[in-house]
């Protein structure tokens, strides 16, 4: 769960030729990791946004904090840390986790 680039390429939406899904997508590495879920959406937007060039399909339930849905954070048996998952998919609660 830890190791987000495995679980990034889990992702449905996942393709190894979009430069829209990388980790540089998201993340400047010369700069902190932002924590607030609100800065994320545009990154969701770029693809599932109507601007997008290939618009694929949108949320119907939010247009803001996409993360915290499509992302959630999970906290690792023995550790008091969590982490957002990075397999983008809809995570519903109570749901087993997937591997």
């Amino acid at each position: 769960m830890a190791f987000q680039p495995y679980r990034l390429t889990s992702s449905k939406c996942y393709s190894a030729t979009d430069e829209r899904i990388r980790c540089v997508a998201c993340y400047d590495p010369h700069r902190e990791v932002v924590r607030e879920a609100a800065f994320y959406d545009a990154k969701c937007l770029a693809c599932h946004g109507r601007a997008a060039t290939k618009p694929l399909k949108a949320c119907p339930v939010a247009k803001k904090d996409c993360v915290t849905c499509h992302m959630p954070k999970i906290e690792l048996p023995g550790s008091d840390n969590l982490f957002s998952d990075h397999q983008i998919r809809i995570a519903r609660e109570h749901e087993p986790y997937p591997n």
